[in-house]
């Protein structure tokens, strides 16, 4: 019999992974959502398409201008190369001026805005009453401004006495220009296609003869500046160009002037092989490095001879003065005298008078040898001396001749600079004369770089606001603004819609899914009674005949069963959801009770259609009848009777925390073999709580969208502290198509496999 309760009862108490936000959670939140999502699209969409009629329109106004590739500097002499495009720098920077303040002022002033209301907003208004004469208030939305505006000046007028439409003071011209300029800069825009060299000036206004006169006077006031300034700076050019030739013809005729000077001065010419000063030095360094070397060749001959004379050597090598016929006769004579004594002094002895004769005769030989040499080397040191004076004399000579050759080095090098800088004035000159000949007579006949292409039509449609462009944007962003709504609203809302998780919150099982009433297009769904009597076979009987089911066994199987069915709040169809179970039991044979003792609203009598009984509880609470009297018995189940007071039923609710109460149930589960209870909610009275105390099994209902978790948790957890039967909860107004877990296409095959077991 277990597997008769369906997976309905037996998934909740497996564990479960929670599912993240995906496509059928999403395609969910539409469906609960979808009348507030198309209640703010229409919002959104009727908004956009009030303001798309009622904002004031403005339009648009293009002309458009070219660069010329010719921007170059009047002082720069290399040519543009021909067909060069501008270059992007020049193309920003012509962009830059058209949007400067400076060339702005000068539009402000030739057309001038500063007297037009629309651009000095110290101005008072142009129109009657503080509004334009545009046609672009003449919305009823401008209007209503209009008039709300209005109000307050009436109001101010009557009270203070004056006139609220008098203007004060105009702040100074200048302040005004500013306003004006500014206001004139925030309408204008200029734009450029990729590496075009066009640019379209954009003017906006509300008028559309006012944006074409302004943007066409704007590119042909922006052409006439840009001549005048080329102009200007060619003759800026042509200026300076005549005041650098005359100051360097100046200073060429004075450069020349100091080259014929200094040439006088110093006696230097600019061309070295006309100077005998180098030939005169080149000369003086041969003599002195004669007379050097002969100075040295005196002096070794002087140091030979006097060598000779110390040793008494007269060889081969000794000077040719030591070699003479004078001293070589001498020394044969010395050396005839040596042999003579020696005969002598061999024959005689020493002391022989011939032999000092001899001695004597050699002395004399040797005296006048003495004499020859010293005036021999007499002789050669004053040569020595003559070659030493000469040599002092030539040094002297060619140091005085080399700073002489020093300073004419310096006074040349002095003569060529002069001679440098009189080459560069001349070519400095030639070059300004030969720019100040090709700028001075085109001065007046210049290109201005730019010009007009294409001139500003009167636009016909407005710019703003696009209707379509509009009409879309208000749909996308009421769409998305809806999209952001319904999440954050669903983010927040914590009421239940997924069974399997409020199982798990409360840890109770579920007892049955009972699905919505079905409904047919523009056409109400039937009463719960009509549709179980009436379609016995249908998903939404067969749910309380699942309820049933579980409620047994949840009992055990045992004979009598007393089940208490509650909410946490009204309207969660706990009556409904007691009725239904009721009526499935005495359909499937078990004698059957169903009591109302929600005595506060009495809902059950009414959705049941039920008459008066013979007694009331009030007289079987005073024993005045029987069991039998105050109940009755619904003609289509024999088998289901119900207690069901009436509105004019004077049974206090009182009694039901009295011991009548148990009494009461007693005195049921003697009689039938199921008796059902409709309680009261369990949040807002206490007396399903009692109630509970004497029942079997307590039935929670939770409706689907509407129970939140928070109050189906503390109806259980007030149930279990009270102590008890056991707790089931069941889940109403459950839509059984969206239990397909999956997206769509699996969502349609489970419409199309209930819709096998439940056609109607």
């Amino acid at each position: 019999m277990w597997n008769r309760l369906g997976p309905f009862l037996q998934e909740p108490l497996e564990p479960q992974e929670e599912r993240t936000f995906g496509a059928r959670e999403l395609y969910g939140l539409f469906r609960r959502r979808l009348l507030l999502i198309i209640g703010i699209v229409v919002a959104g969409t009727v908004l956009a398409l009030i303001a798309a009629v009622e904002l004031p329109k403005t339009y648009t106004a293009r002309s458009m201008i070219v660069v010329e590739t010719d921007g170059s500097n009047p002082l720069d002499t290399a040519q543009a190369q021909p067909n060069q495009q501008p270059d992007k720098s020049r193309m920003d920077t012509e962009a830059d001026l058209i949007t400067s303040r400076v060339f702005a002022s000068l539009v402000v002033d030739r057309l001038d805005l500063i007297n037009d209301p629309d651009f000095n907003t110290y101005l008072p208004p142009a129109g009657p009453g503080g509004t334009s004469t545009s046609d672009s208030g003449t919305g009823v939305l401008s209007q209503t401004v209009g008039l709300i505006v209005a109000i307050p000046q009436k109001l101010f007028a009557l009270v203070f006495g004056a006139d609220p439409q008098h203007a004060p003071s105009l702040p100074p011209k200048s302040v005004q220009q500013d306003r004006a300029i500014t206001l004139y800069l925030a309408s204008l825009s200029v734009d450029r296609s990729g590496e075009s060299a066009a640019m379209t000036i954009s003017f906006l206004n509300d008028d559309a003869a006012t944006a074409a006169r302004i943007a066409n006077a704007t590119a042909r006031l922006f052409v006439e500046w840009a001549r005048d300034n080329k102009r200007q700076d060619i003759k800026d050019a042509v200026s300076f160009l005549r005041q650098q030739s005359t100051e360097l013809a100046s200073r060429i005729a004075t450069i020349e002037g100091q080259i014929a000077k200094y040439a006088n001065e110093h006696g230097v010419s600019s061309d070295p092989r006309d100077d005998l000063l180098r030939a005169s030095i080149q000369q003086n360094n041969e003599q002195l490095n004669t007379a050097r070397g002969e100075y040295t060749q005196a002096q070794a001959r002087l140091a030979q001879v006097k060598l000779a004379a110390k040793t008494g050597d007269a060889g081969a090598n000794v000077d040719p003065l030591l070699s003479s016929d004078f001293l070589t006769s001498l020394r044969n004579d010395e050396a005839t005298a040596m042999r003579d004594r020696a005969q002598l002094a061999g024959n005689y002895g020493r002391n022989h008078p011939l032999v000092q004769e001899a001695d004597a005769k050699v002395a004399a030989v040797r005296a006048m040898i003495s004499q020859e040499m010293l005036r021999t080397i007499a002789i050669l040191e004053n040569e020595v001396r003559v070659d030493e004076a000469r040599v002092n004399q030539l040094t002297k000579s060619l140091q005085a001749s080399n700073e002489e050759l020093r300073q004419r080095s310096l006074a040349e090098a002095k003569l060529r600079e002069l001679n440098n800088d009189l080459t560069t004035e001349q070519k400095l000159y030639d070059l300004v004369s030969g720019r100040l000949g090709s700028l001075d007579p085109f001065s007046e006949a210049v290109e201005p770089g730019v010009r007009t292409v294409s001139v500003a039509e009167v636009p016909t449609s407005p710019s703003f606001p696009k209707f379509r462009l509009m009409l879309a944007g208000g749909f996308a962003a009421s769409l998305v603004l809806a999209l952001i709504l319904v999440v954050t609203l669903d983010s927040m809302d914590v009421r239940i819609r997924d069974l399997r998780r409020a199982s798990k919150l409360i840890r109770a099982p579920l007892l049955a899914s009972i699905p919505r009433l079905p409904r047919k297009f523009l056409r109400p769904a039937l009463p719960p009674l009509e549709t179980l009597l009436s379609k016995p076979r249908s998903a939404f009987s067969d749910a309380f005949r699942s309820l049933y089911s579980a409620c047994t066994r949840m009992n055990g199987g045992r004979g009598k069963h007393v089940v208490l069915v509650t909410s946490g709040l009204p309207q969660e169809g706990k009556t409904t959801t007691a009725m239904g179970l009721a009526m499935a039991a005495g359909m499937d044979g078990a004698l059957t009770a169903l009591i109302d003792l929600d005595l506060r609203t009495r809902n059950l009598h009414t959705a049941m259609g039920l008459g008066s009984a013979s007694k009331t509880l009030d007289d079987y609470l005073h024993g005045d009848c029987g069991l039998a009297e105050i109940v009755q018995t619904l003609p289509e189940i024999p088998q289901l009777d119900v207690m069901a007071p009436p509105a004019g039923d004077q049974t206090s609710p009182e009694f039901l925390n009295s011991s009548q109460l148990a009494k009461l149930l007693e005195a049921f589960r003697l009689e039938y073999d199921v008796v059902i209870i409709d309680a009261p909610p369990m949040l807002v009275l206490e007396d399903a709580v009692r109630i509970a105390a004497s029942v079997d099994t307590v039935v929670v209902v939770a409706a689907c969208d509407s129970t939140t978790q928070e109050a189906l948790s503390q109806v259980v957890e007030r149930l279990r502290f009270a102590g008890g039967p056991s707790i089931g909860w069941v889940f109403n107004r459950v839509d059984p198509f969206q239990q397909a877990h999956g997206a769509f296409r699996k969502a349609y095959l489970r419409r199309q496999q209930i819709r096998r077991y439940f056609p109607v």
